[in-house]
């Protein structure tokens, strides 16, 4: 009987950093072969902890790095898996006395030198150290994607969905919407899915009511935990340049991606991958220029164009290739 492998994930999720490491992690867990998992989020940012428990991990939360130093000495993982953008490398000397492989995800920190394996999928570099993975090769997408097909490409765009991640904090869904109006662009139905912490839903409710009542379609959608249903019926998507993107371009999607933050600026896999649009919206002022690739995405052409790009993308064996990179590690 094989021993069971202790991981330790270290992530954390608020409403400033969104839930993409959240995800990021269930999605790496719920793949794993049947090792002992632990859980550790700082107490104020557990947003996303729910998620966790409902897939019947535990958790712990830690409010600084003794707590932490204690949770590692009693647990004694085989592995420390973190999520939690960039490191330290005062972080970083704190995990290494302890005798364990240090696995980091989405790290351009100084931190990351100290760790064993760190992959950064959303990140291209023509640096290759040896213990980096970069490029959407090593993306952890979430199965639904990898395995519903999407419908055949339409000469008329009938379905957009608009999506800016967990917690969209800087609002980006009611300035598209705001933008839609302002095109007048009424024939397609506009797909609005809200995620766990967004926080201005009585707002966009308002809007899309008002809108509907003057020809426009708006659905909203919360709480689905099948969203690619919604993603196979589009034909292009409005998303945060977050790991939504790469969700998206698994169904063989054409996007726009918008950053909702200063890091999401330095995501380059959509610019990359020719597969969409990379924007970005500071101010109204930018208004104009979204318009215009809104109004691209609307012709065929372009759409057929960033489609074919994204069969030339392998983004389906993320999964496996970070897992046989970290039992290679142990093993």
């Amino acid at each position: 009987m094989k021993q069971q492998i202790k991981f330790l994930i270290r992530v954390d999720g608020s409403k400033e950093i969104g839930l993409g490491h959240v995800y990021n992690m269930l999605t790496f867990l719920n793949n794993l072969d049947d090792e002992k998992i632990l859980i550790v989020m700082n107490k104020k940012r557990n947003l996303g902890s729910g998620k966790f428990k409902k897939y019947g991990y535990k958790i712990k939360f830690i409010s600084n790095n003794n707590d932490l130093k204690k949770i590692i000495d009693s647990f004694n993982p085989d592995v420390i898996c973190n999520d939690l953008l960039n490191t330290t490398l005062n972080y970083m000397k704190i995990l290494k006395k302890f005798s364990c492989s240090i696995v980091n995800f989405e790290d351009l920190g100084e931190g990351r030198k100290l760790a064993d394996l760190v992959f950064n999928p959303i990140y291209y570099t023509k640096k290759n150290n040896k213990n980096e993975f970069y490029g959407e090769k090593f993306a952890c997408v979430r199965e639904e994607f990898r395995i519903k097909k999407r419908n055949s490409i339409r000469k008329k765009v009938k379905n957009i969905v608009i999506t800016f991640g967990g917690t969209d904090p800087t609002n980006k869904t009611q300035k598209i919407l705001e933008i839609f109006k302002l095109m007048e662009l009424k024939k397609p139905q506009l797909i609005v899915i809200l995620g766990l912490g967004y926080s201005k839903r009585n707002e966009i409710k308002k809007m899309s009511n008002e809108m509907n009542q003057i020809g426009f379609n708006v659905k909203i959608i919360e709480k689905s935990d099948n969203l690619s249903e919604y993603f196979k019926q589009c034909d292009f998507a409005i998303t945060s340049n977050g790991r939504t993107v790469f969700e998206i371009a698994a169904m063989k999607i054409p996007m726009i991606a918008i950053a909702v933050n200063n890091r999401e600026r330095l995501h380059s896999f959509v610019r990359y991958s020719k597969c969409g649009f990379h924007i970005d919206m500071h101010s109204k002022q930018d208004y104009s220029i979204v318009m215009k690739k809104i109004s691209h995405m609307m012709n065929y052409e372009y759409r057929e164009k960033f489609v074919k790009n994204l069969h030339e993308i392998e983004l389906l064996n993320g999964i496996d290739r970070v897992k046989k990179l970290i039992y290679k590690k142990l093993s």
